[in-house]
């Protein structure tokens, strides 16, 4: 199996006069093509993923909806050759398979604790996941103060390693895992192409211009990611006890609602079960 981190950056500019791209125009370069070819091809019909899983029991697998899931566009790839993929994809650097690292799978799930952040500081927590996948009276606290408080409890046991203000030891602190594809989809693709269309040119200053497409790559729907985590019970033997297992019920129900990646906002990083 070719290692997809290796074709996209380093053979895929392979034989590029980059001499002629001091020059404002785009060049030709056969290997770009070729290497399209080889990044969207039908290749893992029996595709079986080479990173085992630390915590069998802390996963879940979830289907990547269309038009599929983009990650790692800020990475820097274009090189004005005619045909190329023009953003950036996260590849795992030794396997050479496409990603999401597991500080951004953490970030989103942290976001979706916000509520209200000003100036760096969380002043509100968002209570509806977890008395979506609890019980609408998991706080079981009338007065806002205390349910916010006991969100803001969980909230620092989970994400910022912390107990009842004091630091938790590694050991016993929750582990946020790259996701990773374990299934292709039904073509036996990992990746494919798409293209966004920006008006106005590339400042966006002109509306009444032609847009340029800026063509890309993305995983393609229908791949099965699964999500891994080492997580422990928070507040153990207490009267707040939250469990390891209710993490991973909570963490499914964020990602299936918010999605991961980028542009979401326009149907990116979208799952279904």
């Amino acid at each position: 199996m070719e290692n997809l981190h290796k074709v996209y950056y380093k053979d895929y500019f392979e034989g590029t006069d980059f001499n002629a791209l001091l020059s404002d125009n785009e060049v030709d370069s056969n290997m770009v093509e070729n290497n399209n070819r080889k990044l969207c091809g039908n290749y893992y019909t029996n595709f079986k993923n080479p990173m085992p899983s630390l915590c069998e029991n802390q996963v879940f697998k979830l289907k990547i909806a269309y038009p599929g899931l983009v990650t790692g566009i800020g990475i820097s790839h274009e090189a004005r050759v005619k045909g190329e993929f023009k953003l950036g994809v996260h590849f795992d650097y030794t396997y050479g398979l496409p990603v999401i690292y597991g500080s951004s799978v953490k970030g989103v799930l942290r976001n979706a604790f916000i509520l209200k952040e000003e100036n760096g500081k969380i002043k509100e927590y968002e209570p509806y996941f977890l008395e979506k996948v609890m019980g609408g009276d998991w706080t079981q606290d009338k007065s806002q103060d205390k349910s916010q408080d006991k969100i803001k409890r969980l909230f620092e046991s989970i994400f910022e390693g912390k107990e009842d203000g004091k630091p938790k030891s590694i050991y016993e602190r929750d582990v946020f895992f790259d996701a990773v594809i374990v299934e292709a989809d039904e073509k036996g693709r990992i990746l494919c192409s798409d293209a966004i269309t920006p008006h106005g040119g590339p400042n966006r200053d002109n509306p009444l211009k032609n847009p340029t497409p800026i063509t890309f790559l993305k995983i393609a729907p229908g791949c099965t990611m699964e999500f891994r985590f080492k997580l422990v019970d928070s507040f153990k033997g207490k009267d707040n006890e939250f469990k390891a297992e209710d993490k991973l019920k909570l963490f499914k129900e964020i990602i299936l609602t918010l999605g991961v990646g980028a542009k979401t906002n326009v149907g990116y990083g979208q799952f279904e079960q």
